[in-house]
């Protein structure tokens, strides 16, 4: 369990092979999203939050971001959870 005061950050793996955070608000949406979620899976639409990432969605159950206009597998997710910046920070 993590403490009240840890800082989760959700990350995407970009096409240099670097880990990229998401914002705060597509972090939070991520999180909520997996409290709320099936435990089989679900997924995030990271368009309802931050319009720039409308073609993405976030599967829960695999933990891939797919671009949906394309259906192709963007990259890996990943969260880094501490008292400060991730690592890709």
């Amino acid at each position: 369990m993590l403490l009240a005061s840890a800082v989760v950050v959700w990350e995407w793996l970009n096409e240099h092979g670097r880990w990229r955070p998401y914002s705060p608000a597509v972090s939070h949406q991520i999180e909520a999203a997996i409290r709320s979620s099936d435990p089989r899976g679900g997924s995030v639409v990271l368009g309802q939050v931050d319009s720039r990432l409308s073609p993405y969605i976030i599967d829960l159950q695999s933990m891939h971001q797919f671009r949906q206009d394309t259906g192709k597998m963007v990259c890996g997710v990943f969260f880094w959870a501490g008292g400060g910046g991730g690592g890709g920070l």
